[in-house]
């Protein structure tokens, strides 16, 4: 019976701590720094400003230099934010797999 409930009350109670309290917690500080990355490297006022000439000289060439810095710059931005991603989807996953691990190689020993 003592077995049972230290069974029930930690080592389950750890999985639901794990996977449903502290996943959230973390998949909302990763969605919060990928955000900050978003508006740090200002890769939407770049893309929706793309056809605004650069510092409101209205002439040719500041038409004509506005567009490729705001195109390389957003497009710059957004392939270092889509790496970012890639990254922190990554750490989120091992993150996931982290507990499995040890009840996995409990599993096997018994096995």
């Amino acid at each position: 019976m003592i077995v049972y409930y230290a069974f029930q009350k930690y080592f389950l109670n750890f999985f639901v701590w794990w996977y449903l309290v502290k996943a959230r917690d973390i998949s909302t500080a990763f969605w919060r720094t990928w955000l900050f990355g978003f508006v740090s490297f200002r890769v939407w006022p770049m893309l929706s400003n793309l056809f605004v000439p650069l510092y409101q000289d209205n002439s040719w060439v500041g038409r004509l230099i506005g567009f490729p810095i705001r195109l390389v710059w957003g497009g710059v931005g957004l392939i270092i934010e889509l790496m970012f991603l890639v990254v922190l989807t990554f750490i989120f996953f091992i993150y996931l797999a982290l507990p499995i691990i040890p009840v996995l190689g409990i599993i096997n020993w018994f096995l």
